[in-house]
């Protein structure tokens, strides 16, 4: 017999048991809800703490009748509808806490030719933890840092928990010290007290904590603390250590003394394969053409975040709009004010290409270190142009034109943004440059 069942033959009985005060029936025992929390323990919730007062008096009474089906004499608690909202609102957070926590793990992290070294390496953190400590995984923003992070905490909270591990954004840590200090020197000892009891310190964009002197002292001090106990540190970064900006060189000089580890942009075969999980998470995988598949896969696959973005679009898209055909001319409609980016054509080769071709330079050039007007003016084109159209961070652009520092990227780019405000015909050059890479 179900706890609705129980419930109703349990009100039905009560209703005519003259040891029950009828008042209390009418206001409180026929309106309450019967909750089976498991085998033979149940909840009974009722409107109001008086109610709860009043209802209690015949628990005797509500445990014989429920024996009476079930052969057995229940444990019962009775609480307010208050009290059961509230647990019930800390239920389901705890169930989406663990849902989102499950969905940052190792299993959920799709990994190709672009991100398989960075992959392995937060995977041997967790098997081997202090063997490469710090880890410092760096890559442009949306491809992934913050997952294995998560997949790291993840791993360690539910497969080692004898273990413990902090995870943190660098804004939520400089908050954190920030607030310490104002309440005086107990409270921040007690804070990297407290901080420096994890076994796994994990924190997201370091490069958001530069120049923020105080902070990087008291970072020093934790890092060093978890280096002379064997302890493991992970970072993340949009640059490698030796090109972040705002931090003391003792510090750099830490970061580089475990694992370094880069996070490329996407390939296609790996985008393909995170379109492909995403739609079976959204339980669509075997009702969408391969052209679709291929089109997403395409679709700013330079930002899983996008990629992603891009299916839950189309699964709104088709979900509140009748007779949907999930095909190519359906893709084009939903994204018509959107740019794609091709991945499967489009790279830094490509817009070198369409460069060297616009400016008459050869193309080995823009790698070089040519100092005439023609060639650093073609370079300069190809760096904005990279970073417009593909999103690559500096460092990621000075890797791919010769090795050049960020910092040159930076100025280069500058000098492009600067013309183009300036220069109408130049802006109006730039755009048709755009426009013929993005169509070839």
């Amino acid at each position: 017999m179900t706890e609705f069942s129980i419930w109703e033959k349990l009100k039905e009985e009560l209703s005519q048991d003259a040891k029950i005060d009828q008042k209390v029936y009418n206001s409180y025992i026929s309106k309450a809800n019967l909750i089976e929390n498991q085998k033979n323990d149940y909840t009974l919730v009722v409107k109001s703490s008086i109610g709860a007062r009043l209802v209690e008096q015949f628990l005797p009474n509500i445990s014989e009748i429920i024996k009476k089906y079930t052969n057995q004499l229940p444990q019962i608690d009775i609480i307010t509808n208050e009290e059961f909202k509230k647990q019930e609102k800390i239920n389901n957070e705890i169930i989406n806490k663990v849902a989102t926590d499950y969905e940052f793990s190792f299993e959920h992290f799709i990994h190709g030719p672009s991100n398989t070294l960075a992959f392995r390496a937060a995977w041997s953190v967790v098997e081997n933890p202090a063997q490469w400590s710090p880890l410092f995984i760096y890559g442009d923003s949306g491809l992934g840092k913050t997952h294995l992070l998560k997949a790291i905490e993840y791993e360690i909270k539910n497969k080692q928990p004898n273990l413990k591990v902090k995870y943190i954004t660098s804004e939520e840590f400089g908050h954190q010290v920030v607030e310490a200090i104002q309440n005086g020197s107990d409270a921040i000892e007690k804070w990297k007290k407290d901080f420096i009891s994890n076994d796994f310190l994990l924190i997201d964009d370091i490069q958001f904590l530069a120049k923020k002197e105080k902070t990087n002292e008291i970072l020093f001090t934790i890092f060093n603390h978890f280096l002379e106990n064997k302890k493991q540190l992970v970072f993340s970064s949009d640059k490698v250590p030796d090109q972040l900006n705002g931090f003391d060189n003792r510090l750099i000089t830490r970061f580089n003394l475990g694992l370094t580890t880069q996070i490329k942009p996407l390939d296609l075969d790996t985008a393909l394969d995170i379109v492909d999980a995403e739609f079976k998470t959204q339980g669509l995988n075997k009702e969408v053409p391969e052209e679709v598949k291929n089109h997403c896969a395409k679709f700013y696959a330079n930002d899983v975040r996008k990629i992603k973005g891009c299916i839950r679009k189309i699964v709104f898209w088709i979900s509140t709009t009748e007779d949907s055909v999930l095909d190519i001319d359906l893709l084009n409609e939903i994204f018509k004010d959107i740019p794609v980016v091709n991945l499967g054509i489009l790279n830094v080769k490509k817009i070198k290409e369409v460069v060297s071709e616009k400016y008459g330079v050869a193309l080995k050039t823009l790698d070089g270190k040519v100092r005439t007007k023609e060639n650093v003016n073609a370079r300069h084109v190809a760096m904005y142009l990279t970073r417009e159209i593909l999103g690559h961070s500096l460092t990621a652009i000075g890797s791919e034109f010769g090795g050049r520092d960020h910092t040159t990227v930076m100025s280069g780019i500058k000098k492009i943004e600067n013309s183009i405000k300036a220069e109408k015909s130049f802006k109006n050059q730039i755009e048709a440059l755009k426009n013929k890479i993005m169509s070839k």
